[in-house]
């Protein structure tokens, strides 16, 4: 009996190695298939209808990927418009890599999920994918340009990154906890809203009279009207050989006034001079870079920002968010470890801006009914340090700086509290149950459920027990 267990026990194993060393593990054919990171979502022109726009990375075998987005207009469902990129481009599309959907805001208009559930269902896609709502619409957000010249995608996506969550500049939302939200006694959720922000053109060789320098293979190079001139190589200059060609108004390389001529004579015992007529440049290597990259330096670079915070309610948006709102709502409710803010006081009678460095030591919300009635409690507790200020103060106070000043912390404390008080304004108006107050009645006093479900947001009580320290 032992021996017939042991023969099974090994075809077992070899059974199961050979299906381990057959399998592809998952690997993509990337001459075949073209990687989605990013999808976009608009309301088509049609009635009834959508534009979804795929932002598609398109890998080849020698290393020079390709990226373009692919716009599929007017379809009734997003599967519909997944199953026709490969019919449109020939390449078959994978959701794998998918981290990003953006919502336009006359999505954001309708039931938000009747674009989400694709999501939900499809077995490739993550619950982790970033979920955003956009000002405009979407394929022109997925169109913009970025400063350090990467994927859209991935520049969204720093925007929207746990780093940011935590400094409580963003409110970061993934398809996972949207839909809790969604299919919660809440049905209430929010998605930062992104926005383009374009940065000041870049100035061209003919935009001013003043130098313009960048930089090639072999060095920087000065280029005004009239002469163009190269300059000695990184080693001798100190200048790194790195392009200067930005599309942002960075600090430019700075040539020196004048170069050394390789047809100096050495002569001995006497003092020479560099020669200040350099040999002319020749303009091959620009040429190379042709027209399309000097046309692509003069755009403008857009900057992505996701400061305000899109309220929705049974999937339609109700109500917006500010960006001082955004910040008090990670303080009091997200996992927002630090975040900076500014507060005003008046000190010896002029108003002076402090810009504190705030660490939250402790937060909770608690509903309660001591007296039958329900009170629901904000416990903030949070470290500040003073990071800067709109004057300039005696070398004492800048010493100790980890001091704040008392009225400083008192006016922080009532500054977070006047935003919360702000937000609690839009959920009794809007019926958004940002800070879950449904859900806690429902799981600590379900006997209390029925009778106050629908009038929670007009009945309840608010305390703010918020604290501010320093050093002392």
């Amino acid at each position: 009996m032992n021996k017939f267990w042991t023969r099974v026990f090994l075809l077992a194993t070899a059974f199961l190695l050979l299906l381990f060393f057959s399998n592809d593990f998952g690997l993509i054919d990337i001459q075949k298939t073209s990687i989605v990171t990013a999808i976009g979502i608009d309301t088509s022109e049609q009635e009834g209808k959508i534009d979804v726009t795929a932002q598609i990375a398109i890998p080849s075998a020698g290393g020079n990927s390709s990226a373009g987005n692919v716009t599929i207009p007017a379809v009734s469902t997003i599967g519909e418009a997944i199953a026709e990129f490969n019919r449109k481009t020939g390449w078959y599309p994978t959701l794998v890599h998918c981290r990003l959907v953006i919502l336009s805001e006359t999505c954001a208009d309708n039931d938000v999920f009747g674009f989400l559930d694709y999501f939900l269902r499809s077995e490739f896609v993550e619950d982790s994918c970033l979920v955003a709502a956009c000002r405009g619409r979407a394929d022109e957000l997925l169109a913009a340009q970025t400063p350090v010249g990467e994927l859209t995608s991935s520049a969204i996506t720093k925007v929207l990154s746990s780093e940011a969550q935590k400094t409580g500049l963003v409110c970061v939302t993934n398809l996972r906890d949207f839909a809790k939200g969604y299919f919660s006694v809440s049905e209430s959720g929010y998605l930062p809203v992104l926005s383009i922000k374009q940065e000041a053109e870049s100035s061209g060789p003919d935009s001013s009279s003043s130098p313009v320098f960048a930089c090639d293979k072999s060095g920087p190079i000065e280029k005004n009207e009239t002469t163009v001139r190269r300059a000695a190589p990184a080693a001798e200059t100190g200048f790194s050989a790195q392009p200067a060609r930005t599309r942002n108004n960075f600090d430019r390389l700075r040539a020196p006034s004048f170069f050394f001529s390789p047809g100096i004579q050495y002569l001995p015992f006497r003092r020479w001079r560099p020669n200040r007529n350099p040999l002319p440049v020749s303009t091959a290597s620009q040429s190379q870079n042709g027209p399309s990259e000097q046309a692509s330096s003069d755009k403008k670079a857009d900057i992505f920002d996701a400061a305000q915070t899109l309220l929705f309610y049974r999937g339609r948006r109700v109500e917006i968010l500010t960006e001082e709102e955004t910040l008090a709502f990670n303080l009091a409710d997200t996992a927002t470890d630090f975040a900076y803010g500014d507060v005003s006081v008046v000190e010896n009678g002029a108003k002076v801006t402090y810009n504190l460095k705030i660490k939250i030591s402790k937060k909770s919300q608690k509903l309660t009914f001591p007296n039958g009635k329900p009170v629901f409690t904000f416990t903030i507790r949070a470290h500040a340090n003073v990071n800067d200020a709109d004057q300039a103060f005696d070398v004492q106070k800048i010493a100790r700086t980890s001091i704040v000043p008392p009225q400083v912390l008192r006016a922080a404390e009532a500054k977070l509290q006047t935003q919360l008080s702000n937000i609690l304004q839009k959920i009794q108006q809007t019926n958004c149950d940002l800070f879950e107050m449904k859900i806690k009645l429902k799981r600590f006093y379900p006997k209390r459920y029925q009778s106050l479900q629908n009038s929670i947001f007009s009945d309840v009580q608010i305390k703010y027990d918020i604290k501010f320290d320093t050093m002392h």
